[in-house]
């Protein structure tokens, strides 16, 4: 089987669990590949410069990245055709084409389409979405639903949501949930945090709920309830000023602590200091930062009520209202580390039912 893979979108520090999902797909199709198999990557050629492929051969479009950003908003937004990449794809002369972020790029290409769902939010949570944003995704992803041979879920409650929200029939959409993989030991606790503390890693995007989780670990402050500080990792949007701004009115500016976008290994490093680690997120379409708490660091992981949670493993008792104080120190107070009720996937995995699932799309 001849099997495309476009990583036009792929866009390296910005798309979070995406890019994790893709970086390891990417990594283990070659290993569950069959003799005769050929891989292909389709990179711009910025990407192409900065991203290794090994064991996938290398198409790189003549084009930059924002340049492709460009051409997927007019091809989006008006009857605009990128003929050159439709061009590149038709040379390629593959049996399956896999876009695994979502969107088809370019969107009349030819040939038979596996497409990934990973988000989803825009369906539960518009308004935590830019206007500009909100539109695009109009504008592309209900057309690459329909165009698709076939649609990979990233978790069952992604593909619940797809035949209930947009109508799609169940033949037609499979959930591979996303993998993990210990990555050994860690180079011991931080020390960019002096005494205890508990950990929420998230970028601060809206639905990821700093704001909640700042106002009741104020309240437990408060009560002298609590003595750790509260930690933050990940990309400060816009947003960060205001909650920053929110902690010091309430009396924990000097405790609650953001570290900024940190590299992985030290990451790791602010995960093995943690007294428990926090996820007050209201909307998750997966969740591996959980699954890592839980299974590799050990920690008492401690989340919000999501559906995609309980698929995941994590015990009811260890899902809270983080808008209620009582009902996070109720479970801070729970014995020993959080034991997820599931045994993770592997990306191995992952990647060789994504590849099962192409073949099936080849035979039509």
């Amino acid at each position: 089987m001849r099997l495309a893979v476009s990583l036009l979108a792929f866009r390296p520090g910005q798309v979070g669990g995406a890019e994790t999902y893709v970086r390891k797909l990417i990594a283990e199709l070659p290993r569950v590949a069959e003799a005769g198999d050929r891989l292909v990557a389709v990179l711009d050629r910025e990407l192409a410069a900065v991203l290794e492929t090994p064991g996938l051969e290398r198409v790189v479009v003549d084009r930059s990245a924002r340049r492709i950003v460009r051409e997927r908003i007019l091809e989006a937004v008006t009857p605009w055709r990128a003929r050159g990449i439709e061009r590149v794809f038709a040379g390629i002369g593959a049996d399956v084409l896999l876009f695994p972020q979502q969107s088809i790029f370019p969107k009349r290409v030819a040939g038979r389409v596996l497409l990934t769902v990973v988000d989803v939010q825009h369906l539960y949570h518009p308004e935590n979405i830019g206007l500009a944003e909100r539109l695009f995704r109009a504008a592309i992803y209900p057309p690459a639903l329909r165009r698709a041979a076939h649609v990979v879920a990233i978790s069952e409650f992604t593909r619940s949501t797809l035949l209930e929200r947009c109508g799609m029939a169940p033949s037609r959409v499979t959930a591979v949930p996303l993998g993990y993989e210990p990555r050994g030991t860690v180079d011991g606790p931080t020390d960019r945090v002096a005494g205890r503390y508990l950990y929420y890693p998230a970028a601060t995007f809206a639905h990821k709920d700093h704001e909640t989780l700042i106002r009741t670990f104020a309240a437990l402050r408060r009560r002298g309830a609590l003595d750790e500080k509260l930690v933050f990792t990940g990309m400060q949007t816009p947003r960060w000023g205001a909650l920053e701004r929110l902690a010091r009115e309430l009396g924990v500016g000097d405790e609650v602590i953001h570290l900024g976008f940190l590299p992985y290994a030290e990451v790791r490093r602010v995960f093995a200091g943690a007294e428990a680690v926090l996820f007050p997120s209201r909307y998750e379409g997966f969740g591996i930062p959980v699954v890592e708490a839980a299974v590799e660091f050990r920690k008492k992981v401690i989340t919000s009520r999501l559906p995609v949670l309980d698929e995941i493993g994590v015990p009811k008792e260890r899902q809270i209202d983080f808008a209620d104080p009582d009902a996070l120190l109720a479970a801070l107070r729970l014995p020993g580390p959080t034991v997820l009720e599931r045994e993770p996937s592997t990306w191995r995995e992952c990647a060789r039912r994504t590849l099962e699932i192409a073949r099936s799309v080849a035979r039509g």
